[in-house]
């Protein structure tokens, strides 16, 4: 039910909004002309800064709608009980038809100048916010999501091979009651399903054990192998040194009997 004057009819009679922290929230709010003659208006409200009005005043023509919406600036604190003491107050005044929004001015509303100024008042209210989808709903679309793809696994198993024990059906199980609908007792539709699901198996710990075994062993077997290679590598480094050592050692010799030849060339020279 709308809030009316002899001018206007305001729709909502109170501004609601879905309370939301950090979060921008806004409320349409529905002005109708009730009369054949053009009116202005303008809203206001108590809490300035905290709504932003669009528009915040207009012209509607007679026996026509407009829509203004009110924005609740993004909150940070939550008030207690969601009790809000916010107004707002719609004024409407007669005007010519000529009149445009923009040649509107605060002093067709003062009532003091002789204008004939009509007022209605609006209540703010938080409300809280739609809640999700019902986990009834929720639970009734999971098992959905999971019961239907398991029906066509068995069913084509069972065009196969027909489960490998005669002609089963998911409607033939034993079904139980639920209030999302009827569910297949687990135990029973994996009777039917049979080879069509797989349970994935896990290494037990002996398993387990056996295979850190065989890794510690051929981690072993690889560092016995770097080791035999390095001492290789050592083994023919040392020898390279040796022969290196050899060959050092003739060509010294060489270059003393080479010298002591000299010598003994001139020395005869000398004497001749």
């Amino acid at each position: 039910m709308a809030a009316s004057c002899d001018l206007l009819d305001v729709d909502p009679p109170e501004l609601q909004f879905p309370f939301v922290l950090d979060k921008q929230i806004s409320c349409p709010l529905r002005l109708t002309n009730r009369t054949d003659s053009t009116l202005a208006f303008k809203v206001k409200t108590t809490s300035p800064r905290k709504y932003c009005v669009r528009p915040n005043n207009g012209v509607v023509p007679p026996r026509f709608s407009c829509t203004v919406v009110v924005t609740m600036q993004a909150q940070k604190v939550v008030p207690p009980d969601l009790q809000c003491k916010d107004k707002f107050l719609v004024q409407s005044v007669i005007v010519g038809d000529g009149l445009a929004s923009k040649d509107i001015t605060s002093q067709m509303f003062v009532k003091e100048g002789g204008n004939v100024v009509e007022e209605v008042k609006l209540k703010v209210a938080y409300v809280m916010p739609p809640e999700p989808q019902s986990e009834i709903a929720e639970e009734h679309d999971g098992l959905e999501r999971i019961l239907v793809p398991m029906q066509r696994n068995v069913d084509n198993g069972r065009s196969t091979s027909e489960l490998s024990s005669g002609s089963v059906s998911l409607r033939s199980a034993e079904e139980v009651g639920s209030p999302v609908g009827r569910i297949v007792k687990s135990e029973e539709f994996l009777k039917a399903a049979g080879p069509a699901l797989e349970t994935k198996t896990y290494p037990g710990p002996a398993e387990q054990s056996n295979q850190l075994s065989a890794i510690i062993a051929k981690l072993t077997e690889e560092k016995n192998s770097a080791l035999e290679q390095n001492r290789k590598l050592r083994d023919e480094l040392e020898l390279v040194r040796r022969e290196a050592s050899k060959q050092q050692g003739s060509f010294s010799l060489v270059l003393l009997i080479a010298i002591g030849l000299l010598c003994i060339i001139l020395g005869y020279l000398v004497n001749k």
